[in-house]
């Protein structure tokens, strides 16, 4: 199994750099804005996402392979806030890997912007993951997103920031109970805008007596950041998180840098889980550079 990774994940590599960039406009700023994707609250809370341990809609997310990992019926409805765009996301998802041996996921996601700057739009994804075995699976979504500008002013005649569809591709490899592998290659579809950034990478998770899980996340920026003269300089993403369950009470924390920007975030969640629903509330910071604040609430529920 360790040699059937080694195979495969240099393929997700190549495959990120061999694939044609799509037509778009790229941002003109000197802030480039930080990609934009569906956020679970479980993903937002936990740094990068802890996506070797992510299950259900959060794996559907960030790492679809791991759609297949146990038997679950998810339903997840999300509404998200940032305070200083006065920006609002709502959002509703489904992962399935009760029903068929291959698991499927749907998400869906509306941006409301506030009419002045940044951006609006929606996007969606579908996902398939089978498992090999408890100790293997594989997993792909198809993206579609439409990014629109915010406040464009009179002759401005750029187009969206990106529209069209978008591939993501992950494997999971768990070759002891508790400990999870991941390889994932995300937005593999180039559109020259840093909010579909091309991410290339893998998590690393190890859960203890399902109480407590550990988790660490590196992923390489291969599409936004260029040099001087011209030539693409990649930037890495780095993050932790820690997450510990504690009867019915989730409690989550987390970290990530962006050498690119140049800025750092912390994170933090809590929830309520029973067999029934859950409810679960994240926050993010960033730290270093400008105050910007996320908030997500979500409700789950779930069919065994």
């Amino acid at each position: 199994m360790t040699s059937l990774l080694a195979r495969i994940a240099p393929m997700l590599l190549a495959l990120a750099l061999a694939l044609p960039a799509a037509t778009a406009h790229a941002q003109e700023s000197t802030t480039l804005p930080p990609a934009d994707d569906y956020e679970t609250t479980r993903g937002m809370a936990m740094g990068l996402g802890a996506r070797a341990s992510a299950v259900a809609t959060s794996a559907l997310a960030s790492n679809p392979a791991n759609l297949a990992l146990g038997r679950l019926y998810h339903i997840e409805s999300v509404v998200g806030y940032m305070p200083q765009l006065t920006n609002f996301t709502f959002g509703a998802g489904v992962a399935d890997s009760f029903s068929s041996p291959v698991a499927l996921g749907v998400q869906y996601r509306y941006i409301l912007g506030n009419g002045q700057n940044g951006h609006s739009g929606m996007d969606g994804r579908v996902g398939l993951a089978y498992a090999f075995s408890e100790a293997f699976s594989i997993g792909v979504s198809g993206r579609y997103h439409s990014f629109q500008r915010e406040g464009q002013q009179e002759g401005d005649t750029r187009g969206p920031y990106a529209e069209g569809v978008n591939v993501d591709v992950s494997l999971r490899l768990t070759p002891v109970t508790g400990l999870h592998i991941a390889a994932i290659g995300q937005n593999l579809i180039e559109y020259g805008t840093p909010y579909v950034a091309r991410l290339v990478g893998g998590s690393v998770s190890y859960t203890f007596e399902n109480v407590l899980t550990l988790a660490v996340d590196g992923f390489a920026d291969l599409s936004t950041f260029h040099d001087a003269s011209g030539n693409l300089r990649p930037e890495m993403l780095i993050g932790g998180a820690a997450e510990v369950f504690t009867g019915e009470v989730p409690i989550r924390a987390g970290y990530f840098y962006d050498s690119g920007r140049g800025i750092h975030y912390v994170s933090a969640g809590v929830g309520y889980v029973r067999p029934e629903f859950g409810i679960d509330l994240a926050w993010r910071q960033q730290i270093v550079g400008d105050d910007d604040t996320w908030l997500t609430l979500s409700f789950r529920y779930f069919i065994h």
